[in-house]
């Protein structure tokens, strides 16, 4: 089921990530910006991002399995915080219909 996010639902959801990422990462918060590179600048790894997905899962009732996330981000890579943040929008706004059309152009 699609739901649309609010533009103040959009500036929480990037302050959560942020404040997750400073958490996970052990750095402040205030370094982290749209343009933060998770892996390169932060010593993230590939894994953040679907730990990260997982507790956005719970908490926005995101009904999606972790298999399709994994074929979303094949096709949607996230290596900055911003394209992180815009992922993480796209997930929750269409849910199961995020699979809608990914193998079409494979």
């Amino acid at each position: 089921m699609a739901r649309k996010l609010t533009e103040d639902d959009k500036q929480r959801i990037f302050e959560e990530i942020r404040e997750y990422l400073a958490d996970e990462l052990e750095i402040d918060k205030e370094e982290i910006t749209r343009d933060t590179h998770i892996i390169d600048d932060l010593g993230g790894d590939s894994i953040i991002f679907l730990e990260m997905i997982e507790e956005f899962k719970e908490k926005y009732q995101i009904n999606i399995e972790v298999r399709a996330i994994g074929q979303y981000m094949l096709k949607n890579p996230v290596y900055t915080v911003g394209e992180t943040v815009n992922a993480i929008f796209d997930i929750i706004e269409r849910g199961d219909e995020l699979l809608a059309g990914l193998g079409d152009d494979q």
